[in-house]
């Protein structure tokens, strides 16, 4: 334990001392009178203070995130520096003053590096110390205003990765702005065809490792037998046409992060090793004996429901801990209608840009049969509808013509009835536009049991378009059936 203690200064300090009233400043000292002297310096110049005598305090504390903390490093038989690393790591922009009673510069070193924002020898200087916590709080407050005007101004970690403005985007946006600053490690759960490996880019990009290697791994694309292999390297003979040494996934990706997509797919084998280099963080190369440190961030992805797959017993529950400890669920498109536009609009602009066109848009009917389409391979059955639909496409626009068959029509049951009026009239009789219209929404509302979208679809006109018909031409629902919007 330290046993340097403060000297109090009865000097005012020659600045304005003008903290805001909602900083908070942790003070992690084990010694407690310096504890007790510090706070009252604190707590006299305006600021809210929180006491920790030792770093399992720290790890308990479930109160307010603060501002600044204050971190001595000899904390018994404590190291001040794995509280530093536990800070950082909960709040990467968490700014760290060091106070200590060791002098060396080499301390002094390994205290920047590990993130400290200033560094405070002991016995320290009262004025020294509030100028510190006050720039401090200074540059959090800055740092917070920068993220919340980049959030005002549409500069979240997904804009440009992913395309969509309605809320459960949102929401996703929201989601990985609590993660993106931080090692924690992430899992992406949604349907294939979502866009989970262009948020996990998002995720990375918007981080720390931003400067390091993404490296992304389809664990579903690789046989059983070699998926260690590709993993975590392999040996110069190791096995049967290995004639070099591999580096696998987790070294290449060193600094940087790594996605595990499709880690459901993952043989029971290789999720054992893998546990084993969560934990440990070192790889051991397939045929080799050297342990080898990695430092990557772990983000896996699956479309499967992995709490699930641990109850069946074919994914292990120690594992699932490791991986999914915040999920992020990425919405399927029929859940995101009001995107639609917008993604068409995007992939549009894509397609010009790799090949010349001139389609600038689609029709009213053509958006309107999209955006009833069920779409069960998401985004990316958009996009290739859209690509389909361009080659198609002779205009400016696409039409309803231009969009795949099964987009534009609907397979519906023959009608139950078999006394259904003729469209046309017998021989002799004329019928009036207006009558025939009005026959062939009663003939295609029957047909499809009610439903006002399948019918519009047979039509050839969009939902809207029906219904202000259906008005005009005082066609009323009891006498077709119930309608079903």
């Amino acid at each position: 334990m330290n046993q340097h203690v403060p000297t109090p200064n009865a000097a005012e300090p020659a600045f304005e001392i003008l903290p805001n009233a909602g900083d908070v400043v942790a003070l992690v000292e084990d010694d407690s009178t310096t504890r007790l002297l510090t706070r009252a310096w604190l707590e006299g110049a305006g600021y809210t203070v929180t006491e920790f005598d030792s770093e399992r305090a720290v790890r308990e504390s479930t109160g307010a995130a603060p501002s600044v903390a204050c971190v001595d490093l000899g904390l018994g038989e404590q190291n001040g520096f794995d509280v530093i690393a536990y800070l950082r790591e909960r709040d990467p922009e968490l700014s760290i003053i060091v106070v200590t009673a060791e002098r060396a510069v080499d301390t002094a070193v390994a205290a920047m590096r590990a993130g400290a924002y200033d560094y405070l020898t002991k016995p320290v200087d009262r004025d020294r110390l509030l100028l510190s916590v006050r720039r401090a709080c200074e540059r959090r407050r800055l740092v917070d205003r920068v993220k919340n005007l980049q959030s005002e101004l549409g500069t979240g970690p997904l804009t440009g990765a992913v395309v969509g403005a309605g809320a459960a985007m949102r929401e996703l946006s929201r989601q990985v702005e609590r993660v993106v600053e931080s090692d924690v490690a992430v899992c992406l759960l949604g349907e294939s065809g979502t866009g989970k490996e262009l948020v996990a880019r998002a995720i990375h990009r918007g981080g720390p490792r931003r400067s390091g290697p993404f490296v992304a791994i389809n664990c579903a694309a690789i046989p059983a037998s070699l998926q260690e292999s590709e993993l975590f390297g392999h040996e110069r003979g190791a096995f049967t046409g290995a004639t070099q040494t591999r580096l696998g996934c987790f070294e290449r990706a060193r600094g940087g992060t790594l996605l595990l997509d499709e880690v459901g797919e993952m043989s029971p084998a290789t999720q054992a090793v893998l546990l084993r280099t969560l934990q440990e963080r070192t790889v051991r190369r397939v045929g080799g004996s050297q342990e080898i440190p990695v430092d990557v961030r772990i983000v896996c992805a699956t479309h499967r429901d992995l709490r699930s797959e641990v109850d069946a017993g074919r994914f292990r529950e120690d594992l699932y801990f490791r991986l999914v400890v915040y999920p992020i669920h990425l919405p399927p498109l029929r859940n995101r209608v009001e995107d639609i536009p917008g993604l068409v609009t995007h992939f549009l602009d894509k397609l010009r840009a790799r090949a010349a066109h001139s389609v600038r848009g689609l029709s009213a009917e053509a958006l309107d049969a999209l955006s009833r389409h069920a779409w069960p391979g998401n985004v990316r059955e958009l996009e290739n509808v859209i690509h389909r639909s361009v080659l198609a496409c002779r205009g400016q626009e696409i039409a309803l013509a231009d969009l795949p068959p099964d987009l534009r029509t609907t397979h519906v049951a023959e009608p139950e009835s078999e006394n259904d009026e003729e469209l046309l009239g017998g021989e002799g009789e004329v019928v009036t536009l207006r009558e025939l219209e009005q026959r062939a929404i009663r003939k295609a509302l029957r047909v499809t049991r009610g439903s006002v979208g399948r019918a519009a679809k047979l039509l050839g006109i969009g939902r809207a378009t029906l219904y202000r018909r259906l008005a005009e031409l005082d066609v009323s629902p009891e006498t077709v059936g119930r309608i079903v919007a």
